[in-house]
């Protein structure tokens, strides 16, 4: 193969910059072909978290369909309550043979030959009050339950709208990236054409322009995602865009990890819910108990008058012999159930104190980092971007300098919202592991 000549090489660089420029046209005039698709979304809700909170505890589907559990084991409360209710028995004569007549209790001498029996059922082992004390616990069961699903539903509430702040907070800064690039791109290509930059600045500038729209692109799709979960968790339609402008971090005092440790004890309702477990298991063992002991069936008994005997009032009682079937093993059950309900019980509580001790520790360390921030950073961020634009724009500095600065700007703004979003989580994640806002 022969050598090729500098001037060749510097022919062929030349075209295949010219083809590149001809590809990018081509690529951007596609780009706006397809940005004249129609959203599908009409609206804005401007979220704030007060509003966020208000509207989740009145319309999130989830929380209202479970509040129906607690009415139901309320209902099953006083449903257990209730006496057992009397037996009536009543027999007459189907046939008289004498008056060749059905359902005829007439017979000669004037009697009528009839059977009458009421009886009420009586549980003389406490089996009734044992059955319903059980009712009760489960109805604590049941707004524990509800309790949890409330406090675990508010935090995704909260990770959701720090997500979807973070994303729109990075596809903010990209656009306003892309404007700035955009620019330079424009004004590089002129110089090009005046022979005053070269070919590879403005295919460098246009990566960097693309690199960016990719990473916007995947923060818009990250914020749709986020739209979406919040749109099921608030019950929004999907033509909603829910925008957060702001996180509203809470400023209250971070007390001390005794203190919260002390408070997550006494208020995580899935802990709570482990107690209850031991106390459903030890009233259940009650009921078994009180099982062993047969019920009693008292009643009044009458049969009339007939042609063999005279007319009959008396009382019954019925009772069945624990002969066999003591419920010894439905006792033994229960027993082995309070062992498991009190191994339960102290693995949730083991489970609290470490998530407790996890996030404080992760709010301490977060809290020292984030108040190290100085606050004219973002601001001196933002100025050395522009200064660096303007410098590129009268050569001051070459390319290499500008793409540095952009990547510094990019990465220091990045930073930055993760920061932020990071110390909302952590102080979130302390209400969620101590179950109510002892930070707010």
């Amino acid at each position: 193969m022969l050598p090729v000549s500098k001037k060749n090489q510097k022919k062929i660089r030349i075209s295949h910059f010219k083809k590149c420029l001809i590809l990018c046209a081509v690529f951007a005039s596609r780009l706006g072909y397809a940005q004249n698709i129609i959203p599908l979304k009409e609206d804005t809700v401007v979220l704030n978290i007060p509003a966020a909170e208000q509207r989740f505890v009145t319309m999130n589907l989830t929380l209202l369909l479970n509040q129906y559990n607690v009415q139901i084991a309320q209902a099953n409360y006083l449903q257990a309550k209730l006496w057992y209710n009397p037996n009536l028995t009543y027999g007459q004569t189907l046939y008289n043979q004498d008056s060749k007549k059905f359902f005829d209790n007439n017979y000669p001498g004037g009697e009528e030959d009839h059977t009458f029996q009421l009886q009420q059922l009586l549980t003389i082992g406490g089996r009734h009050s044992a059955n319903a004390k059980l009712a009760k616990v489960g109805v604590k069961q049941s707004e524990f339950q509800l309790a949890d699903l409330l406090r675990s539903l508010k935090y995704q509430l909260y990770t959701d709208i720090s997500d979807l702040y973070n994303n729109q907070s990075l596809v903010t800064m990209y656009v306003d990236e892309e404007g700035k690039i955009k620019h330079l791109v424009e004004s590089t290509v002129a110089q090009y054409k005046v022979g005053n930059a070269s070919g590879n600045d403005v295919i460098r500038l246009q990566a960097q322009l693309q690199d960016i729209i990719a990473q916007e692109l995947t923060s818009r799709q990250a914020v749709s995602n986020d739209e979406q979960d919040l749109g099921i968790l608030l019950v929004y339609p999907g033509n909603k865009y829910i925008e957060v402008k702001d996180l509203g971090i809470p400023t209250g005092q971070i007390p001390p990890y005794l203190s919260i440790l002390d408070s997550a004890k006494n208020n995580r309702p899935d802990l709570k819910l482990a107690y209850a477990g031991v106390q459903y298991s030890e009233q259940n063992l009650k009921l078994q108990h009180s099982t062993a002991v047969p019920d009693i069936t008292l009643g009044v008994a009458n049969v009339g008058a007939g042609s063999v005997v005279p007319d009959y009032w008396g009382i019954t009682a019925n009772i069945d012999l624990p002969v066999f079937n003591r419920n010894q093993w439905n006792s033994r059950s229960a027993k082995e159930q309070i062992k498991q309900a009190e191994l339960n019980d102290s693995l949730a509580l083991y489970s609290v104190m470490n998530q407790v001790t996890a996030a404080f520790t992760n709010l301490y360390h977060i809290n020292n980092q984030y108040s190290q921030i100085d606050p004219h950073y973002e601001n001196d961020l933002n100025e050395m971007m522009d200064n660096a634009i303007q410098n590129y724009d009268k050569r001051y500095i070459n390319l290499l300098d500008l793409l540095s600065q952009i990547s510094t700007y990019i990465d220091g703004k990045t930073n930055l919202i993760i920061m932020k979003v990071q110390y909302f989580n952590a102080i979130h994640s302390i209400n969620y592991t101590t179950g109510i806002d002892i930070i707010k």
